[in-house]
């Protein structure tokens, strides 16, 4: 698919395919940005593209290359003025930490599925350091206040509704034997968090079994839900229920009524949200004010008629 766009993308003297602030987009540059994006969204989707039957998806691929690529050279021209550099140092330990994931070949085999150069791979990581610089240094005074955290609270109450329910906990094992034996540990008195530690295969076993507040609305499967209802704070399932992860012993806790969060609760890390995402509203206008004023020349369109 890719030789289409290496054919003809530009009829200038340099195999161009755009400008930047006079700082150009090559040939290469955009076919292996473009294998870059069709390799992770054919992952993702779990399909191979077809050059007839999807060409709508690889026309949007070839318009976001294209606006990645233009982000890519803005953002390191701004570096530059910023006096930002990255050094090869960051750029190689970087580069480590990605190969560390991978055994060597699948390492090569993955450069490949992605149509890149390790050179290439280079150039992308040092875009990302730069973009996370540069992010850094132009966002370092913006702040939020607490009269803003305030309003915020006020005007979006219906969000820090906290529903009502039982705090529930459970013990997940593989077979009803070994359910059956740790019910009659805690018949004898076993501590219940001390015994989903041990046994529970679940995530939650660090936790002690603990699943939070579980209510009508709570998304479990049929049959782990249906057992759950059935019980009183205090209760824990006489017999094991058995459910598609395996079996289960179900304990409920207190009920909780619902309520609205205090703000005084939240404050710390509303705070924290807020601000972050006022950083990032004002770095995203920052970006957008720059690609607005650039001036960019889109040469994709420029190619020669077909016979």
């Amino acid at each position: 698919m890719l030789s289409l766009f290496i054919s003809g993308c530009s009829n200038k003297e340099v195999d161009v395919v755009g400008e930047v602030n006079g700082e150009s987009i090559t040939t290469e540059n955009y076919v292996s940005h473009l294998s870059f994006l069709q390799y992770f969204y054919e992952l993702q989707t779990g399909t191979n593209l077809d050059e007839e039957k999807d060409q709508a998806v690889i026309d949007t691929l070839k318009d976001q290359t294209f606006d990645d690529l233009v982000l890519e050279r803005i953002l390191h021209q701004e570096a530059k003025k910023e006096g930002i550099v990255v050094t090869e140092k960051e750029i190689k330990e970087e580069l480590t930490r990605v190969q560390s994931s991978y055994s060597e070949e699948n390492y090569k085999k993955l450069l490949k599925d992605m149509g890149m150069t390790e050179n290439q791979l280079k150039e992308q990581i040092k875009t990302q350091i730069i973009y996370a610089a540069l992010k850094e240094k132009l966002v370092a005074d913006v702040t939020i206040n607490e009269q803003e955290v305030q309003q915020y609270y006020q005007e979006n109450a219906d969000i820090f509704v906290e529903q009502g329910g039982v705090q529930l906990s459970h013990i997940l094992v593989d077979t009803e034997k070994e359910a059956e034996e740790i019910l009659a540990k805690l018949e004898q008195g076993d501590d219940f968090a001390s015994l989903a530690r041990e046994f529970s295969s679940c995530p939650s076993s660090s936790q002690g079994g603990d699943l939070g507040l579980f209510n009508q609305d709570s998304n479990f499967v049929t049959e782990f839900k249906d057992a759950a209802l059935q019980l009183k704070p205090g209760e824990i399932t006489r017999e094991p229920v058995k459910s598609e992860f395996g079996f289960h012993i179900i304990k409920a806790g207190e009920r909780q009524e619902a309520r609205t969060i205090p703000l005084e609760e939240i404050e710390k890390n509303l705070h924290q949200q807020l601000s972050e995402d006022k950083k990032l509203e004002f770095f995203y206008s920052y970006l957008e004010d720059l690609q607005e004023k650039a001036d960019i020349k889109d040469w994709r369109q420029d190619k020669p008629e077909k016979d």
